[in-house]
């Protein structure tokens, strides 16, 4: 928490999604254990075991294993550029786990050794290709002539990679090549459904062969778990796999109504469903660089930002618009709906849940040249603004000024379960899922708690 004046906040976008749940009647996952690398073939001295990493957002390359463990870390040297390659062998399969990009990294997951996921510092590319992160990768034949070597390849629907030294999830549903008695393939692999960061970036997508970078060109029925390691720096935590179920995707709609943001900027006005709460008086931004965010008029909240697509509102537009709600369509951190801004007795006051109807008066908003929103309230007689912005792809800012602020004005510009303090006014929050970055003439933070997360 610190002292209100003016301040300028970036929140560098990488966010978290709701990853699809098991089945209750599926059995257990198996987990690779991460205390040492036993579970891999021959693995390289590029690859340590930490409790965590730690990238440097601004250096190429850098990613640093911190002790304990849980956590395999890859740092490529001149005599050691080797892959993690499980001892087990696995076919149908649905496999989980997070994973961690040092600054301009690539890497990849490859089924079977054989079949990527293409892995990659993407955090700030609009229109992704399938070398980018969430792709299928290309294959390669050199059979088919100078210029013509590379062919298929598949891209991520969308873009919703994060930031390096941010943690990402990845959520892979394959199907193994399948053959006849005599061996003959009869149906190629599938990536049924890949999830990055809680988003569908690949749906029902066949592989005819191995892609490019294998380390099998034949194709079988089963085959090992391999993380790429010799093109980038990259971490992995929590890897888990287990056979794959009969798909459970529920169907959408027909027509869904969705929110194209690619020509110009886009504000929304609807009702918003934040966790358990259904809020009233939103305002919803989406901009053609794919940074959007939600704002709680009634509360002064910023409520949640996202990356990648607008928004779904056909359950405000079609027919008659039951149940009135709108749905971020990309990778979504959620905030707070809790008032930015309190006057507080001390630094050891309850930060409110809510501000009182008579406390908070929304005066509206203006918009810039660029469409950017300026909210303007008065906050017991306290007058504030609030701009949030998007210029470019890397981050949304946020300047709140004061007019003649008491002393024992406070505003609270995020809380979480953990808060790390990386230095130069950059913050990673919440185990390094998304971070802040403080800008101006004072970005000192005062530590202090409430309930059971830490906020600031």
């Amino acid at each position: 928490m610190r002292q209100l004046r003016k301040q300028l906040l970036a929140v560098i976008l990488l966010c978290a999604g709701t990853i699809p749940a098991y089945s209750q009647n599926s059995p257990g996952p198996i987990s690779l254990r991460l205390t040492d690398l036993n579970a891999f073939r021959e693995p390289g001295n590029n690859w340590i075991i930490g409790s965590d990493a730690l990238a440097d957002i601004n250096k190429e390359g850098t990613l640093n294993a911190i002790p304990g463990s849980g956590v395999a870390v890859n740092n490529i040297t001149a005599t050691g550029k080797s892959h993690l390659i499980t001892k087990a062998e696995m076919g149908d399969m649905e496999l989980e786990l997070d994973f961690m990009m040092s600054k301009g990294s690539n890497s990849g997951v490859y089924l079977q050794g054989r079949y990527e996921i293409q892995l990659f510092d993407s955090w700030i590319k609009l229109n992704p290709g399938f070398s980018d992160c969430g792709g299928i990768y290309q294959r390669w034949d050199e059979k088919r002539g100078e210029t013509h070597e590379d062919y298929e390849g598949i891209a991520p629907l969308c873009n919703v990679s994060k930031a390096p030294g941010l943690w990402q999830h990845l959520l892979i549903r394959f199907q193994a090549p399948v053959f006849s008695n005599d061996g003959k393939k009869i149906r190629n692999a599938r990536f049924t459904e890949v999830y990055l960061n809680g988003v569908l970036v690949q749906l029902q997508a066949d592989v005819t062969g191995p892609t490019r970078a294998a380390v099998y060109t034949e194709e079988k029925p089963t085959g090992p778990l391999m993380l790429q390691g010799d093109h980038g720096n990259i971490a992995f935590r929590n890897i888990r796999y287990k056979p794959l179920e009969p798909a459970t995707t529920m169907k959408a709609g027909d027509n869904p109504i969705l929110i194209n943001t690619e020509g110009k900027p886009y504000l929304l006005r609807s009702f918003l469903l934040f966790g358990t709460k259904k809020l009233t008086h939103v305002i919803s931004a989406g901009y053609p660089n794919q940074l959007n965010f939600s704002y709680d008029l009634k509360q002064g909240a910023l409520l949640q930002i996202w990356r990648g697509p607008f928004m779904d509102v056909t359950d405000m537009w079609y027919e008659r618009g039951e149940p009135q709600l709108a749905k971020p369509l990309g990778s979504v951190i959620q905030l707070s709906d809790a008032p930015t801004v309190a006057v507080l007795s001390d630094t050891m006051a309850a930060w409110p849940d809510s501000a009182a109807f008579d406390d908070l008066i929304n005066k509206g908003y203006t918009l810039d040249e660029s469409r950017f929103p300026g909210f303007d309230y008065e906050y017991k007689g306290i007058k504030i603004s609030d701009k949030i912005s998007a210029s470019d792809a890397k981050a949304l800012v946020r300047e709140i000024k004061v007019s003649n602020p008491p002393a024992n004005l406070y505003a609270r510009l995020v809380s979480g379960s953990s808060i790390e303090n990386l230095g130069m006014g950059l913050y990673a929050i919440d185990n390094k899922s998304y971070y802040i970055q403080l800008s101006g003439n004072n970005t000192s933070l005062v530590e202090r708690a409430w309930s059971s997360k830490s906020n600031y």
